[in-house]
């Protein structure tokens, strides 16, 4: 306050109060002052700092950005800080304040003021001194009803300069966090050219190019591909992401790329042929660095292929070779790889696949081609100079590629995929050709006979038999056993379909043993009824180090009493008997449509010769008689074979012995008519001793063969001359010849049945006779229990 406005010395409590009233004034004047200027100058810095780093602005336009940035807030100091500042009232304008924010005190406080200004004169202007001191005293005492806070509006000063302590903490704070932004922008604020860091930094990238040779700098990139070539281009935009990236080629192309995914633009060159040069811009990367030039080279490459097979000593094979071809080996042979590079000063390696295995190639001459000399053809060019190989043991099927540098480090792009095949030695195989069930039954007395073919790619060691107690889930010992005596037969020659393949001739032998049933009693394990026994065979081949071993289907033997055998001998040859009615029925219907073929010819009607559909009838239906007259004939002879080992009739040693010679060459599954027919032949003519049951079921084989195997074949031969012939005469012919045989296995059927009916009557003969001797055995025994008890 000034010297016009002295101070209230007589009134305290209202000075004290209108002091307390100025200050309050002074610090909102402040409060709001400041924070106008700080927000104002707030909001022209971020504009600034936004036009600038937005659009960079040029020099002059900075400076005029800073200049009004000082006019700013000096407008703002001037305007809501100095000039309020000079405005603030003296004592009696501030007691005004207070009596227009309490008018009930009737103006009390500035006549209080007014009367102390006059100080102590009497004269009648000043009004009387008594009531200037009343009115003094009055005042002081209202002092303590008024309050400071009713005068003033305190929230809009202290929210004027909150909001602008606010802003400037926010630019402070991010002038913090962005330093070097913060620096540069009131660098160029205050006129300096220091520039703004690029917001757009591209990198370039060429991914799979493992084969180029690159030379890098900060400006250039030097890149030599071999030609043809798939160039691929990625690149990365780090900052902000530009709508697009260009890239400018040599000669003023452009090829303009879009987002790919990410922050990354993506192309390709295919297949380069020539040299390019090119550079990369986006977004606010506008240097065009570094450029790019990509030199294209003549890649190194294999110009030839050839390949040395060693087979296994054991397997007996030759070398070879081959070239420019994939090829297949036997497993354990050792392969050598040859390559003829250009250039041939070329170096490399072969990765191996799939293992991924890399093998250096070593320096060697390529090798030639083979000669034609002896064939009168010009002999093949010598050898080229210069080479590369590599060796490995082919263990199992592999893929390699030949990965070539030259001296400039150039690779030969996408190497071809080579493979050689490897054949596995395989184990021998073995096929059981007796007995010709893998579970069957035995009898004590009776014999096993056992026949088995092994065939070995490459050749066999032995073959062994053994036998072993059957017991389900348990490991048992081997009762007896021993190595088969091989009959070697011809190799049987196998050619491949496929000519690069090689060719597979198949080592085949022949084992024979005819096992005694007696020789299978132990006393661990006697021969009794239903036990049940379990007959190996394995085969070892002459593969190296280890042998491969081949197994058999295990065959499963039942030891039966001699009377339980018999009946199921007695039901098999039932069941024949009625497959045997069932083939004569059948015959008679064939034979009679055909007598209805030869009528037809007499009479009026005319039969086409040839494809006539009636005789084609016919053929195929005498063809179905002949397969179930075959089915019969097997049928019989298997319990005819069955019946010889099982020696049940003592009289047939002779029968058996003939038989089973006969047999031992026998390579094969098919069933051999020859040897039953020899057997039927010697047993008819008294040749093998007594005959007992076991020949006439001997001679019930020859009768089934001899319907099967003739009749039915000459029949259907016939039958099929009828359908081919062109002359009704020749047709007609045919036919009655049919007819004829037709015939005659008709009658041979009758007799078959015959027999069968005999047989069995005879069975059921024996089985009563077995049944008395049984019950009198029975009671014998009984007898001489109760003569024992008396």
């Amino acid at each position: 306050m000034s010297n016009a406005d002295p101070k209230l010395e007589t009134s305290p409590r209202l000075e004290s109060l209108l002091g307390s009233l100025r200050a309050h004034i002074v610090r909102q004047l402040i409060l709001y002052g400041f924070g106008t200027i700080f927000g104002a100058a707030v909001l022209w810095l971020g504009f600034a700092f936004l036009s600038d780093w937005g659009l960079r602005v040029p020099h002059a336009l900075r400076i005029f950005h800073g200049a009004i940035l000082i006019g700013v807030v000096a407008l703002f100091a001037y305007r809501d800080l100095i000039r309020p500042w000079r405005k603030i009232p003296d004592r009696a304008g501030l007691a005004l304040l207070l009596e227009r924010a309490h008018p009930e005190l009737q103006e009390i406080l500035i006549s209080a003021v007014q009367f102390q200004a006059t100080g102590d004169r009497t004269d009648r202007a000043c009004g009387d001194p008594d009531l200037r001191r009343r009115v003094v005293a009055q005042a002081e005492e209202r002092v303590g009803e008024i309050a400071v806070i009713d005068v003033l509006d305190r929230e809009a000063p202290r929210a004027r300069f909150l909001l602008g302590l606010g802003g400037a903490a926010g630019l402070a704070a991010l002038s913090f966090l962005n330093p070097l932004y913060s620096k540069i922008f009131f660098q160029r604020l205050a006129g300096a050219d220091t520039p703004w860091p690029q917001r757009t930094q591209l990198e370039i990238e060429l991914p799979g190019l493992a084969g180029a040779v690159i030379e890098e700098s900060h400006e250039h990139l030097h890149l030599r591909v071999a030609r043809g070539t798939d160039i691929p281009i990625l690149i990365r935009a780090l900052g902000v992401l530009p709508e697009e990236v260009t890239l400018h080629f040599e000669g003023g192309r452009d090829r303009v790329l879009s987002p790919s995914g990410g922050d990354f633009f993506r192309t390709i060159l295919p297949s380069c042929q020539e040299t390019t040069l090119f550079s990369v811009t986006g977004g606010d990367d506008r240097d065009g660095k570094p450029q790019i030039e990509i030199e294209v080279l003549q890649p190194p490459d294999v110009e030839g292929l050839a390949i040395v097979v060693d087979p296994p000593a054991y397997a007996r094979l030759d070398s070879k070779l081959v070239f420019d071809r994939d090829v297949e080996a036997l497993a354990g042979s050792r392969i050598r790889i040859h390559i003829q590079p250009f250039p041939t000063s070329a170096k490399g390696v072969a990765r191996l696949l799939p293992s991924d295995q890399l093998i250096e190639l070593i320096e060697a001459p390529f090798p030639a081609l083979p000669g034609a000399a002896d064939s009168g053809v010009e002999p093949a060019p010598p050898a080229p100079a210069g080479g590369l190989f590599f060796e490995t043991i082919a263990d199992k099927s592999f893929g390699y590629r030949i990965e070539l540098t030259d001296d400039t480090g150039l690779s030969n792009p996408d190497p071809g995929l080579f493979r050689v095949r490897v054949r596995e030695d395989r184990v021998p195989e073995i096929q059981v050709l007796a007995p010709s069930r893998t579970e069957f039954e035995i009898v004590r007395g009776g014999a096993i006979p056992l026949r088995a073919r092994v065939e070995d790619d490459f050749g066999i060691v032995d073959m062994r038999w053994s036998v072993k107690p059957f017991h389900p889930g348990q490991e048992t010992e081997q009762i007896t056993g021993a190595t088969f005596d091989l009959i070697r037969i011809d190799p049987l020659a196998v050619p491949s379909a496929d000519a690069k393949k090689m060719e597979l001739r198949l080592h085949r032998s022949l084992a024979n043993v005819r096992i005694e049933v007696d020789d299978l009693a132990t006393e661990a394990v006697p021969l009794v009824a239903d036990q049940r026994y379990v007959l190996e065979i394995s085969a070892r081949d002459n593969r190296q180090p280890e042998p491969g071993v081949g197994y058999a289907l295990p065959i499963r033997a039942r030891v039966v009493t001699p009377e339980e055998l018999l009946r199921r001998m007695q039901d098999r040859l039932a069941q024949a008997r009625l497959e045997a009615i069932r083939l004569s029925d059948l015959q008679g219907e064939k034979r009679a449509r055909v007598e209805e073929l030869l009528d037809s010819l007499e009479g009026d009607e005319t039969l086409e010769a040839g494809d006539s559909l009636v005789l084609a009838a016919a053929l195929s239906g005498q063809r179905r008689v002949a397969s179930e007259a075959q089915s019969l004939s097997f049928d019989l002879a298997a319990v005819a074979e069955d019946i010889l080992y099982a020696r049940l009739d003592e009289k047939a040693a002779a029968l058996l012995d003939f038989y089973h010679e006969r047999t031992l060459s026998q390579a094969d599954l098919r069933f051999l008519v020859q040897p039953w027919r020899e057997l039927a032949v010697a047993s008819a003519a008294g040749n093998l001793g007594a005959a007992g049951f076991a020949a006439n079921l001997v001679e019930l084989v020859a009768i089934a063969l001899e319907v099967s195997e003739d009749y039915q074949y000459q029949a259907v031969q016939k039958l099929n001359q009828a359908e081919r012939a062109i002359e009704p005469a020749a047709v007609q012919t045919a036919l009655i010849e049919a007819s004829a045989i037709q015939s005659r296995a008709l009658e041979r059927l009758e007799d078959l049945l015959d027999k069968l009916a005999e047989w069995d009557n005879f069975q059921n003969i024996l089985a009563l006779t077995r049944d008395i001797r049984n019950r009198q055995k029975a009671l014998r025994e009984r007898t001489q229990q109760f003569m024992q008890e008396k």
